[in-house]
């Protein structure tokens, strides 16, 4: 390598560290998606630790650009200075797998479980912050050491434009490459070290170049700036911008502050259109990314032959309109995306493409001004001795606190429309001269501010459906939507939906199945709220003292839109809510819960994926008194097989005595809930008719076929060797392999899919004994319980089998196994029933197949009078 190095001529030497600084931006976006999962886990999903990520990582960056730039400046060997700093931040990238656990424990323990919001932010930002300080510190003041190296290589010493473009191109790679290869191949640990040996490799190779490359004269002997030259003093005379340096300093802050504001509330509108799973925010900051690589290539290649004195107006005007004309492309992105996903398909890489498209038409342009824009306000301030740390700095903790003005602040008061066109304008108010036709330039952004709809809400309604309640929030956005009959649905951030009044006997029966499996329970837990249906059906029962945790703020907020469904939770003393996260909530709270309940969680919801974990579930497991329950939901037609078998692996590795329960018979929408216990769980023939001592209590579980003991143990589909033999060898999901994150979006993809294909799967495991399971005693009662239940869970999974042929259009043979339920059980009433709904609507078109499946349905079941006295009904003889 040293013969092929001297052999090289002087100009390639400068792309030789472009391609250095390309691997090093691959890495520094893969450290930063690494790192927010990593603490994510650790901390919560809530915005102020969120925010504290975003602001540490930055301000990291900040600090090192700012304060090494002066010693890189006076170095006479800044590739060195590079070289160094990459090996660093590798030595730092290593480290942080290790400490960043640990930090994230004693943070939970300083956060508590009702922290203020002042306190939260304050403790994940400073735990965050110094953990990643060594690592992010270095690579802030990568960017003024490349500079000032590369300077020196050139014949004008103008090179930001291209170290930048090289930089964030890079960026790009390591945004789609990690999130799509590594850590889902590695997971986060090896994912973390493999790009810190990228970081280290990237220094060594740059410490072998720089010590073979010669400093031009000019750059080597430049006189240090005197004390009182000022930040910004001497700026480069072939971009110097018509600004005095404080002046140029505030511009380069507040481009910072507008450019990742307008990508984050964008984003957020974006989230709303595009699926949201870990692969969505990847494919959008990939192409947001990209826009400003392109802005900065292109003003290295033009822009020396601009105007310098009108560059900067140009640019900033060009800037406001592209946001603008980004705020009307969101307004059409949910009809653009349907659009693509019905020309690209529903393959990974044809989701892919739609969402880049998509996120293309609202956030490339504005990125390609942007990056431009950078680059020339960089150069601009470049001093004499090629100090360009300082304006990175500037401009990146602008950055760190756009989110907090935008995100937080901002977008929950005025709306993200208004948020939008407030960055748009802000660009405007940065201007630092207009003059002639440039008034028309600097008109266009507000004239197009009438073009836009009243708002941005993207809510898909049915034929007379309308919002009642729209909230955006500071996390998501939130709304409530009545359709035509009168049924309400909770959405979040459109795409989710998270329950509803038309839904409310399925969502009572998330909470009754798991609280009448305990015997006494006395305190208990819910992660997941949404509507409040489920958490409010706990004040059914009077000795119970409940907890209920929501993640989304705004969920809390307009859960009375839900009343009396939900039997008005806020108001119930029994009943406190919490809005946290609930692995926080898990890990802080010092009580122990009898009953814990976690609701349907999406699993291809990015985020979502970390309470499917095994450090989750032996979390849960903690909070669990002696002989407690968990209960963990899982909803079939949002999982494919390979993912729900992981999902139940890493279930009983925690519960090793799980059992599988169903939430209801039927096909369109099946869920089931993993239960594990404390210890094996030992159930009577009388075990619910002995807990119906409350009049309330007892209406209620009539209405949902739960106040006999055969119905509710008929809903028992596996026990744990059969959870063990359909689990087979399937991986487990932890905190460092994240398999549920990275393999969930895969079916949510698939629009085709049909929802029961796993229950369909599960059937095939379904226990033909539960007497074992249940833990009956040997009794002549229990034997005879045992054995009626068996045939009631017969014929429950011939019914669920006759769905499906139903539902594939099958009729004939549905109708048969529909009888056949019926024949096995005179308990099991729900094939019993279609036939009857069947036999009612085939009286009128069809009556010989009718009069024929009532004379079957005498026969299959003729201690039942309904089918007999239908059939002398609708044919008298």
């Amino acid at each position: 390598m040293h013969a092929l190095v001297r052999m090289m001529r002087p100009r390639v030497m400068p792309f030789l560290f472009y391609a250095l600084f390309f691997f090093s931006g691959s890495a520094g976006l893969g450290y930063q998606m690494v790192w927010s999962r990593m603490i994510a886990i650790g901390l919560g999903q809530e915005m102020p630790a969120v925010l504290a990520v975003i602001a540490a990582f930055m301000g990291g960056m900040a600090l090192g650009a700012c304060t090494l730039d002066g010693a890189i400046a006076r170095s006479r060997r800044p590739g060195c200075w590079y070289g160094w700093l990459e090996i660093f931040i590798g030595a730092g990238g290593f480290l942080s797998a290790a400490l960043i656990p640990l930090a994230n424990h004693t943070a939970l323990r300083l956060i508590g479980l009702e922290p203020s919001p002042l306190r939260h932010w304050a403790v994940a930002f400073i735990s965050t912050f110094l953990v990643l300080l060594p690592a992010t510190a270095a690579m802030g003041a990568t960017l003024p050491a490349m500079e000032r190296f590369v300077a020196s290589l050139t014949g004008n010493g103008r090179c930001v434009g291209a170290v930048y473009s090289a930089n964030t191109l890079g960026a790009v790679v390591g945004t789609l490459g990690g999130a799509f290869v590594i850590l889902p191949s590695l997971g986060l640990s090896r994912g973390v070290w493999l790009l810190a040996a990228v970081n280290a490799l990237c220094g060594v190779a740059a410490l072998l170049l720089a010590a073979r490359t010669t400093m031009s004269a000019r750059t080597a002997h430049a006189e240090p700036p005197r004390p009182d030259s000022g930040e910004f003093a001497g700026a480069d005379s072939a971009v110097r911008a018509p600004l005095r340096p404080s002046r140029l300093g505030l511009t380069v802050f507040a481009t910072g502050l507008l450019g990742i504001g307008f990508e984050a509330v964008g984003v957020r509108v974006l989230s709303q259109v595009l699926e949201n799973t870990v692969y969505t925010f990847a494919a959008v900051l990939a192409v947001f990314l990209s826009g400003t690589s392109i802005g900065a290539v292109l003003y290295q290649l033009f822009g020396r032959r601009s105007n310098p004195q009108w560059l900067l107006t140009d640019l900033l005007c060009a800037v406001s309109l592209a946001c603008m004309l980004g705020v009307m492309a969101t307004a059409q992105a949910q009809v653009f995306y349907d659009r693509c996903r019905a020309a690209l398909g529903d393959s990974k890489l044809g989701v892919l493409a739609a969402e880049m498209t998509v996120a293309s038409a609202v956030l490339l342009m504005p990125a390609i001004f942007m990056g431009a824009t950078f680059s020339h306000l960089v150069q601009a301030a470049r001093r004499k001795d090629g100090g360009v740390g300082q304006a990175a700095a500037l401009n990146t903790f602008g950055g760190a606190l756009a989110s907090v003005l935008f995100g937080v602040f901002l977008l929950p008061l005025i709306g993200s429309k208004w948020t939008l066109v407030l960055i748009s304008f802000g660009y405007l108010m940065l201007l630092p001269r207009v003059t002639g036709w440039r008034w028309g330039f600097l008109a266009a952004p507000v004239v197009l501010t009438f073009a836009l709809p009243a708002n941005l809400q993207v809510i898909r309604l049915g034929p007379g459906g309308h919002v009642v309640e729209y909230r955006e929030g500071v996390t998501a956005t939130v709304a409530v939507v009545e359709d035509a009959n009168g049924d309400r649905v909770l959405r979040v951030d459109n795409r989710f939906q998270m329950g509803g009044t038309a839904a409310a006997a399925a969502e009572y029966r998330h909470a009754h199945i798991p609280l009448l499996l305990h015997p006494t329970s006395k305190r208990a837990l819910f992660l997941g709220l949404g509507t409040g249906i489920t958490f409010g059906a706990a004040s059914l029962y009077p000795n119970l003292q409940s907890d209920g945790v929501e993640l989304v703020p705004e969920i809390l907020e307009v859960m009375p839109e839900f009343e009396p469904y939900n039997f008005s939770p806020g108001r119930q003393a029994r009943l406190r809510l919490f809005a946290a996260d609930a692995r926080r909530f898990v890990c802080t709270v010092d009580s122990n819960y009898d009953v814990i309940v976690a609701d349907l969680f999406h699993p291809a919801h990015d985020g979502a994926g970390s309470l499917y974990t095994l450090e989750h579930f032996q979390a849960v497991r903690e909070r669990l008194a002696p002989g407690g329950l968990f209960c963990q939901w899982l909803p079939l037609h949002q999982l494919d097989e390979d993912v729900l078998r992981l999902i139940t692996r890493t279930f009983l590795e925690a519960f090793p005595n799980a059992q599988a329960w169903l939430l209801r018979f039927n096909v369109d929408a099946p869920v089931i809930g993993l239960v594990g216990t404390v210890g094996r769980p030992h159930y009577s023939t009388q075990w619910v008719e002995h807990r119906l001592n409350h009049s309330q209590l007892e209406s209620e579980l009539k209405k949902l076929a739960l106040a006999d003991s055969i119905r509710l143990f008929g809903n028992l589909l596996a026990g744990p060797t059969d959870l063990r033999a359909f689990a087979g060898d399937a991986p487990l999901n932890t905190d460092d392999q994240p398999r549920v994150t990275f393999g969930a979006p895969r079916f949510a993809y698939r629009a085709t899919a049909t929802p029961y294909g796993r229950l369909l799967e599960l059937l095939k495991f379904s226990l033909r004994d539960p007497r074992e399971v249940l833990g009956l005693d040997s009794s002549g009662d229990a034997n005879q319980f045992a054995g009626r239940l068996t045939k009631y869970i017969t014929a429950r999974d011939a019914y669920l089998n006759g769905l499906v042929d139903e539902a594939e259009g099958r009729q004939p043979r549905a109708i048969d196994r529909f009888v056949e339920s019926a024949r096995l059980s005179d308990d099991f009433t729900s094939g019993y029933a279609q036939c009857l709904s069947l036999a009612s609507v085939l009286a009128r078109t069809k009556p010989a197949e009718a009069r024929a499946l009532l004379e079957r349905l005498v026969e299959a079941q003729p201690s039942r009078p309904v089918a007999r006295e239908m059939l002398e009904r609708l044919f008298p003889k």
